[in-house]
């Protein structure tokens, strides 16, 4: 898979109903989505799970249950998925801006990255994405942490936020 132009907030994500999944790109082809590995999604859901989870098995991240629409700032290593607002581009300009020390984080679970993430779909299988249907952004090699907030942004604006935190061994 190439690599796609800076997403920065300008392009938005949305799913046919499902959460979004996160993973290195290394293992985007062995995602089996609807034919296999999405039982394993459907399975945390029903076990309570509705926030950042991680799949061990599979070594990805799943965010929550909900198909909510989602972008990457890429300058701030965050994940934004809509909760409400106005417009997309409230909710990315809001996100550039907040303080992002100032935000109480849950501290979520933890990836490891080969340099590249993809963002899509939890139920496409990752053999039949269409290049406009994922999200591959540059990250550095190691593990990270996906903390996460829902954040009020702005009046008639709140998205779920999810930083990926560098950990060093």
């Amino acid at each position: 898979m190439r690599r796609q132009p800076s997403i920065e907030g300008g392009r938005w994500l949305e799913t046919e109903g499902g959460p979004v999944l996160l993973c290195p790109v290394s293992q985007l082809l062995s995602w089996t989505g609807y034919n296999g590995d999405y039982d394993l999604v459907i399975e945390m859901t029903d076990s309570g799970h509705s926030e950042c989870y991680v799949l061990p098995e599979r070594k990805v991240v799943i965010f929550g249950d909900e198909p909510l629409p989602t972008t990457v700032i890429e300058s701030r290593s965050l994940i934004v998925q809509i909760i409400y607002a106005n417009s997309e581009e409230d909710v990315r300009k809001y996100a550039s801006e907040v303080d992002l020390d100032a935000i109480a984080w849950h501290e979520g679970p933890v990836l490891e990255s080969d340099g590249r993430l993809a963002l899509m779909d939890a139920a496409t299988p990752g053999d039949e994405v269409a290049e406009k249907d994922v999200f591959v952004f540059e990250l550095d090699f190691g593990k990270f942490r996906v903390d996460s907030a829902e954040v009020p942004l702005a009046p008639h604006t709140a998205a779920k936020l999810h930083r990926l935190v560098p950990l060093t061994d």
